[in-house]
């Protein structure tokens, strides 16, 4: 395959890529990272017409090309790294890529770069093996998130980036200091152009799978969150419960639930309204995630009834935590126009006294019970 045939290809990469993201960004606005790859789609297909233009003849002033083009070629590097620094949500301003942008071009104008082709690529593939060392090095520190396998992906495409622009790099400075002569330069020139067309393809299919990646996980959000308090719902009760009991025994620990009811509640509805109503569950959810720990478990079990789980906690530290929320809750009155005052019902079981996440709950619900008997703004553990 002819280098013109590939500059074809990469051409209708880009536009089929551009108009696939175009969609997304229009249907779903708030990955605004995917700005940053359209861009990176719109310098290839600039650079693929460009070149276009230069094979078939037509001649081109040194400023669009060979200047402007391979600009380009870091240009969509450069966006491909600003779009990933984005979606990671990292600190630091991504301005000075544009910067480096204008410099690559500057860099062009100088007599080092207008003596030869080589030193021209001696300009801009090391600014591109640059920019895919720190996309690796950003993606790896967050293999680990639920988009993990996909920055592996991302990696793995970047990795061989880098090692055809290496080789690629190696075989024109060993030609321009003829320390290497072969018969087959076309070829290899040819192969480097596939290389470049194959990592299009790679990088734009990365890019897909991560916008259908996070497009999942978006729904499994809205699936498993309670829409007013964003805590955890109860279709999503059971399996995170049993997962905590199975870790629980496989590693000799204890699990203790925290069932809470807020007082009185169908008071505040029916006097304050139901607007009120949602404000003071939405209160309480707010506190209660503020004293949890990281590795807690909160759900909102029911109308006006929490659930949080805390995993490695003994009975007694989980009645200590039970009594500071409580504590909390009554010290901090809903701040409406006329402040009021909440307080909240607590029932306390532990691992060590059921079989399954079922018993669990179930014991956690008769302690809560009885807390009520007792009057209720208390603690009560099962017994």
């Amino acid at each position: 395959m002819d280098v013109f045939t590939l500059t074809v290809v990469n051409a209708f990469i880009a536009v089929v890529v551009t108009a696939v993201l175009a969609f997304q960004n229009k249907a779903e606005r708030q990955f605004r990272y995917q700005r940053y790859f359209m861009l990176a789609a719109l310098c290839t297909l600039l650079n693929a017409i460009f070149s276009m233009i230069h094979y078939v003849g037509e001649p081109l002033p040194y400023w669009l090309s060979p200047a402007l083009t391979n600009t380009l070629s870091v240009g969509a590097h450069i966006a491909l790294a600003a779009g990933i620094h984005r979606h990671l949500q990292l600190s630091g301003k991504r301005i000075w890529l544009l910067l480096v942008f204008l410099a690559i071009y500057i860099l062009h104008f100088t007599d080092f770069a207008l003596s030869h082709v080589a030193n021209r690529m001696l300009i801009a593939i090391p600014t591109v093996i640059l920019l895919n060392f720190w996309c690796m090095q950003m993606l790896w520190q967050h293999r680990r998130n639920e988009h993990g396998k996909v920055y592996l992906a991302f990696i793995a495409t970047f990795a061989f980036n880098i090692m055809q622009f290496s080789l690629r790099s190696a075989y024109m400075a060993l030609e321009h200091y003829q320390l290497l002569q072969t018969q087959h330069s076309a070829v290899i020139y040819s192969i480097g152009f596939f290389s470049l067309t194959a990592f299009a393809i790679l990088i734009f299919g990365c890019i897909i799978m991560l916008s259908h990646s996070q497009q999942q996980q978006a729904l499994l959000k809205l699936s498993e969150r309670d829409p007013l308090t964003g805590l955890l719902n109860r279709r999503s009760l059971e399996l995170r419960l049993a997962g905590e009991l199975n870790r629980a025994a496989r590693t000799q620990t204890p699990v203790s639930l925290l069932l809470m009811d807020i007082d009185h509640f169908k008071q505040v509805n029916d006097t304050l309204g139901h607007a009120a109503g949602d404000l003071a569950i939405k209160h309480i959810a707010d506190l209660t995630t503020e004293l949890s720990r990281d590795y807690d478990v909160i759900f909102r079990f029911g109308g006006e009834e929490f659930l949080i789980c805390l995993p490695n906690t003994e009975p007694e530290t989980a009645k200590q935590i039970a009594n500071r929320i409580r504590q909390t809750i009554e010290q901090h009155p809903l701040l409406t126009p006329a402040p009021l005052s909440l307080t909240v019902s607590i029932g306390v079981a532990s691992s060590k006294h059921a079989i399954d996440w079922q018993d669990l709950l179930q014991h956690a619900d008769e302690a809560l019970y009885q807390a009520k008997h007792l009057g209720r703004n208390c603690v009560q553990s099962y017994n």
